[in-house]
């Protein structure tokens, strides 16, 4: 992370026009006003950091098995002491369980759409004008219709960046519309494929 000099040169500049005429030469406002500057500009850095790392941290947390996350907040719920550290810890693991059992839960579901391949399965979720549809899949017949590897480079740059801003969606072929469609995995509440049927909680 760098720091912005020229953010820095006109924040000491305020500073001199705020402060001109007060009785100090400018040689000295000037130099007085650098400091403030940079360190401000250092604070600013240190607390970007802070939050990267932070974000950062929470990311690898989230990412972790729930079963995993579940044990850890069952040890400190039990503790007699948490204190402050403790409960901070607490509260990250919460929060990361929440991310987690999302995250598993559309991987459930993805892979049991999936499983369908050739045949079809019947996908139930939530549109965003909030209405239910229950959409016929058939999985396997996606890629006869999409151009994948064979398409040009713009096009599956566009693909990877979609997937990775909206990994809860998944493209599927819509075997009434014989058509491509994007499922929202998120509000996925059942799955009909192989013969079971498979109910999800939406919040």
């Amino acid at each position: 992370m760098t720091y912005d000099l020229s953010k820095i040169m006109k924040a000491a500049w305020v500073i001199v026009r705020r402060f001109k005429g007060n009785g100090e030469s400018h040689a000295a406002l000037l130099s007085r006003a650098l400091k403030v500057a940079w360190f401000t500009a250092r604070e600013e850095v240190r607390v970007a950091r802070m939050a990267a790392r932070a974000a950062q941290e929470r990311e690898v947390l989230a990412n972790r098995p729930v079963a995993v996350i579940e044990a850890e907040i069952a040890d400190l719920e039990q503790r007699n002491y948490q204190g402050h550290e403790g409960r901070e810890r607490l509260r990250e693991l919460r929060a990361a369980l929440h991310t987690a059992a999302q995250r598993e839960a559309q991987e459930t579901k993805r892979a049991l759409i999936a499983s369908a391949a050739g045949r079809f399965a019947s996908v139930t979720f939530t549109k965003k004008d909030g209405s239910r549809r229950v959409m016929r899949v058939q999985p396997a017949t996606l890629k006869y219709h999409v151009k994948g590897a064979a398409a040009c480079e713009a096009a599956q740059k566009a693909v990877q960046t979609r997937s990775e801003r909206h990994p809860n969606l998944m493209p599927v072929w819509d075997a009434d519309a014989c058509a491509p469609r994007s499922v929202n995995l998120e509000t996925v509440s059942r799955i009909a494929v192989n013969g079971a049927v498979h109910e999800f909680a939406v919040h």
